[in-house]
């Protein structure tokens, strides 16, 4: 199909302004507008279950499969996947039982009862941190960072251990225990009130490790990243599953492998979802990212999907559609959904504030040759979406319709859809979707085997050393101080202990020496060993480094500015922050700095250095914040290949 610039521009722009509209909104944003995007589940291997928040039973997790507040996730003894939510990666191991407590304008906040997660992090908007909940003490993550937590439920302790290159942990426990936790430094704690602590050493290493960590190098050599904002959840999915056209009348597209007779928004289901009411899931495994952001374009028979500029904080969406009112066939009222095209404004179904509207259109929304975003996508005097008639959207011809009981029982569209007659939507009129909304979570698919823990949430220590339910706005109460001696502390399988144990007090600089770098490990995608159950998986490895990503072509595919590398799990134990005591023997060398990494995207960067043992514990010290860093433009020099015979090898640290 050939495009007129000059006519579609026009058409593109009167639909833009008619399309100005929203849901009626009420003043404070605050209270109005839903949570900062939503968790996905992803690279599910296995059988892992999932209790939504606000249901007492359990049914099967499924791919891309929307994550909020409190919803609990548990992996069978060989399973595994991945938690996506805001900058945070959790990959979970086998016998794992996670819980998303909280994601807010605070940041995230998680629950780890059981297992081991592997957590990365690009880095917080100024203000966010990242908090973990565990039986014996609370993390805290305010900057860029990679770490691993296992959780020994059956032996009363849990295992932190610092990556490599990341920055400091800050652990609170009852009692007032405090730790800054530096990198390449593992502690272990044991018990609740008092904490036990002991410093390990952590040079392990086991499969699981190399399997987060090959998921994590092939996101960071992603090509897809010269195009979207690696903000995007899932954008990484797209390099296997279509093409990108670099130049368009609309900026970059990437065109999917698919059917000649396909469209989007077609093969599915649609859940519900608290804040947002009806939510798709795709059934494209690479469905993440083209149907919460962006916006969809025919151009030569051929459907494109084109994301919005690269350089913004994507707002996610339930669904980049707009549903059409009014629609009844057979007697009865069915909804009816168009997927928007370039420059059409999304309308938001659920309560938002004129803030939100705008922000989720102008990130959504790409600058082009033949599409302009607007200052403003409100019209003040419009109270509901079904006051406005006569637009007319471009992917009209691939409105999909279906009853709304099997809309809301999340039965697949592709099965039960409804067809529309082109005439009904010739003129859509936007509308709330037709939606009964469930008194309780539906469970699509039950179980496949019944999972070995307990159904009520479990209670954890969190980040101000209180114990709270792994729950929304759970409200901490203080950990009753335990009569009985502290519990001792039993070692662990693959964690050496350094020096002796502290009872409730910050613990001395080890002295036992440091481990050598283990060596680069083999990538091997196998399934996990079995694991007892209540056990973590053990043995961490380094996580490769990756290269920066390279082009056959400059010119066609410039490489923006990438995040930085994941960090590499290589954990010897230096001494961590904190000043030690006189030694009687020759003092032990201390590592030499590493170069800082590169800034991420509106990140903010720790100011990190030795930190004295106080007399009595103290509170956490306040992190500095200094200002965001803008991520820069691509040069076309960025791209050029490496030759491999004339770049020395990088110097180990």
């Amino acid at each position: 199909m050939h495009w007129n610039s000059i006519s579609l521009s026009r058409s593109l722009l009167i639909a833009g302004t008619l399309a100005a509209v929203t849901l009626a909104v009420t003043p404070s944003r605050a209270q109005v507008d839903p949570p900062p995007g939503a968790g996905r589940l992803a690279h599910l291997d296995g059988n892992v279950s999932i209790q939504p928040y606000g249901a007492d039973n359990w049914g099967q997790a499924e791919m891309n499969q929307p994550i909020g507040a409190g919803d609990r996730i548990y992996t069978d003894q060989r399973a595994r996947g991945e938690l996506q939510v805001s900058r945070v990666r959790a990959y979970f191991a086998p016998n794992t039982d996670l819980t998303l407590s909280n994601s807010n304008e605070q940041g995230v906040e998680l629950g780890l009862a059981q297992g081991t997660v592997n957590i990365s992090s690009d880095g917080f908007q100024q203000g966010q941190s990242l908090f973990v909940s565990t039986p014996n003490g609370g993390v805290s993550l305010a900057y860029r960072g990679d770490f691993r937590i296992d959780v020994y439920s059956d032996q009363q302790s849990t295992v932190i251990t610092n990556g490599h290159s990341g920055s400091e942990l800050e652990l609170n426990g009852a009692g007032g225990f405090s730790l800054i936790l530096g990198p390449d430094q593992a502690v272990q704690l044991s018990g609740t009130n008092p904490v036990v602590s002991q410093f390990v050493q952590a040079g392990i290493d086991d499969e699981f490790q190399h399997w987060s960590g090959a998921i994590e190098t092939h996101r960071y050599q992603s090509r897809s990243s010269r195009y979207v904002s690696t903000e995007m959840e899932g954008y990484e999915d797209l390099d296997d599953n279509g093409d990108w056209q670099p130049e368009s009348d609309y900026g970059p597209i990437w065109f999917p492998h698919v059917d000649r007779d396909w469209q989007p928004y077609h093969n599915g289901h649609w859940v519900n979802r608290p804040h947002y009411g009806p939510t798709w899931i795709a059934d494209e495994p690479w469905g993440a990212a083209p149907f919460h952001y962006g916006r969809w374009v025919q151009i030569n028979g051929r459907w494109g999907w084109i994301p919005g500029a690269r350089e913004a904080h994507p707002v996610w969406s339930p669904a980049q559609v707009v549903f059409a009112g009014g629609i009844h066939i057979g007697g009865f009222g069915i909804s009816v959904w168009v997927p928007l095209g370039p420059g059409e404004a999304y309308h938001p179904w659920y309560p938002s504030s004129p803030e939100y509207v705008n922000r989720i259109n102008q990130t959504n929304i790409r600058e082009s040759r033949v599409v302009h975003i607007q200052n403003t996508y409100i019209t003040n005097n419009v109270t509901n979406i079904t006051n406005v008639t006569n637009i007319t959207y471009i992917n009209k011809a691939a409105a999909t319709g279906m009853k709304p009981e099997d809309m809301a029982a999340g039965h697949s569209a592709k099965s039960a859809a409804i067809k529309v007659d082109p005439r009904q939507v010739e003129h859509v009129q936007p509308a709330p979707p037709v939606f009964k909304v469930p008194t309780q979570p539906v469970i699509l698919h039950p179980v496949a085997k019944p999972v070995a823990v307990q159904d009520h949430r479990p209670v954890l220590i969190n980040h101000t050393g209180q114990q709270v339910t792994a729950a929304p706005d759970a409200k901490p109460t203080p950990v009753p101080v335990k009569a009985t001696p502290p519990v001792a502390v039993k070692p662990l399988p693959g964690h050496t202990p350094i020096g002796a144990p502290v009872v409730g007090v910050r613990p001395s600089t080890p002295t036992a020496p440091m481990p050598v770098h283990p060596n680069q490990p083999i990538i091997n995608s196998t399934p996990p060993a079995k694991v007892t159950p209540g056990q973590p998986t053990n043995n961490m490895a380094p996580r490769p480094i990756p290269p920066a990503p390279t082009s056959s072509n400059p010119a066609q595919h410039p490489v923006p500015a990438t995040p930085p590398p994941p960090a590499a799990h290589t954990m010897p134990m230096p001494a961590p922050h904190i000043t030690p005591p006189p030694p009687a023997t020759q003092p032990m060398p201390q590592p030499a700095p590493r170069p800082t990494p590169p800034v991420a995207q509106h990140e903010t960067v720790p100011q990190q250095s030795a930190r004295p043992v106080p007399s009595t514990p103290a509170p956490p010290a306040a992190h500095p914040a200094p200002p965001d860093q803008p991520r820069t433009l691509p040069s076309a020099s960025d791209s050029k290949k490496p030759d491999p015979k004339k770049t020395p090898p990088p110097k180990p640290e």
